[in-house]
């Protein structure tokens, strides 16, 4: 027996160390799976190392199909806008000349329409009565003792020319009869101020117009001066319209207004200006005439529009005026061009659909007046077929 191992059994392990059944199993199944990931492998990293196949560049499609207008000029109204509390034209203020004298009734009240010489006021008129009593009978004294004294100056006057009176009794006669047509004078007087008194008490309304204001009552013992009534003379109000002074300039007396409170619309006119200017606040005020029957009352507040002749102006569609940051700007698309651009400009009035454009556009430009909103700077854009 040879004393060392032959080759092939050298090759062998050891018998502790020889892999069992289902070692050698899962030994080949994991070759298996080791050489199928390697085969997808490959591919894949020829695909990647290959360059990409050359494309023909292609045009974006139209970002919107948009409608355009041109910016043009026509004729707007620029108002002069103020605001302003409802006044009375002339506001009379109805007075008592009489004192101390009780008041007897008070036939209207606050918001009635009264005429002129129309009963306001009756005062207690006993004591002007009695007065006017005595005057009377103080003139009818006056004129008996003139009728005496002149008839005395006659007779004296026919008995000088025959040397029967003195002439001192003739100077006495024309003494007293002057003396009685002067006491005749004073009592006429005396009776058109008895007159007077009786007709101050009857307070008589010395226009036509609404009562605004009462202040007495009857049974009320009146003083001279104190007020009674207050009276708008002929109903007609008027707007006081506060407007800032560089705007005074446009406007002037005749010119329409619409007045506006709350929901309510009425058309007034510039009746006056007033002369001064506010130095605390720079404004001046426009006395706007309001029509009859406008239904404000004095003390309410209501906004004017004063409306002066139209000027020229550029505009636009209103649609067409979009913000950006906050700025007013618009998409201008030039002749034979496709993508837009967007232009800042500067706005003034808005009316009747359109906005005046004062800055960044000039007469007869195309503006994207449909579809702006969803416009960037650069979209090319498609431009609708005019209806």
């Amino acid at each position: 027996m040879p004393d060392h191992n032959s080759p092939a059994q050298a090759a062998l392990p050891p018998p502790g160390l020889r892999p069992t059944r289902w070692g050698r199993w899962l030994l080949g199944l994991g070759l298996l799976l080791a050489a199928g990931l390697g085969a997808l492998a490959v591919p894949r990293l020829i695909e990647h190392d290959a360059p990409p196949a050359a494309t023909a560049p292609q045009e974006p499609p139209p970002a919107l199909t948009v409608a355009l207008a041109v910016a043009q000029r026509r004729d707007l109204v620029r108002p002069v806008v103020g605001d302003g509390s409802v006044v009375a034209w002339q506001e009379l203020v109805i007075g008592n000349e009489a004192g101390g004298l009780r008041v007897r009734a008070v036939p209207v009240e606050e918001g009635d329409q009264v005429a002129q010489g129309q009963l306001l006021v009756q005062l207690d008129d006993a004591v002007p009565a009695a007065q006017l009593a005595q005057a009377e009978a103080a003139q009818a004294e006056a004129e008996a003792a003139l009728a005496i004294a002149q008839a005395d100056l006659r007779r004296a006057a026919q008995l000088s020319r025959s040397d029967n009176v003195a002439r001192q009794v003739l100077e006495q006669r024309e003494a007293a009869a002057r003396q009685a047509e002067a006491r005749l004078r004073a009592a006429r007087a005396q009776l058109q101020e008895a007159q007077a008194r009786l007709a101050q008490t009857r307070i008589l309304a010395p226009a036509a117009g609404i009562v605004s204001r009462r202040s007495v009552l009857p049974g009320a013992v009146v003083q001279p001066g104190q007020e009674m009534l207050r009276l708008i003379r002929d109903g007609r109000l008027e707007l006081d319209a506060r407007v800032p002074e560089l705007d005074l300039t446009g406007v002037g007396p005749g010119q329409v207004v619409r007045v506006q409170h709350g929901e309510r619309e009425i058309m007034g006119t510039v009746r006056a200006l007033a002369p001064v200017v506010a130095g605390e606040t720079r404004l001046g005020v426009v006395h706007v005439a309001l029509p009859p029957g406008s239904g404000l009352r004095p003390g309410m507040f209501a906004r004017a529009e004063i409306l002066p002749a139209p000027a020229p102006a550029l505009t636009v569609p209103e649609e067409a005026v979009v913000f950006r940051d906050g700025r007013p700007v618009v998409f201008v698309l030039p002749e034979g061009a496709e993508r837009v651009a967007l232009r800042p400009i500067a706005t003034g009035l808005r009316r009747e659909g359109v906005v005046e454009v004062t800055e960044g556009l000039a007469p007869g430009e195309r503006v994207v007046a449909t579809g702006a909103g969803f416009l960037s700077k650069g979209d090319r854009v498609r431009v609708a077929a005019p209806r």
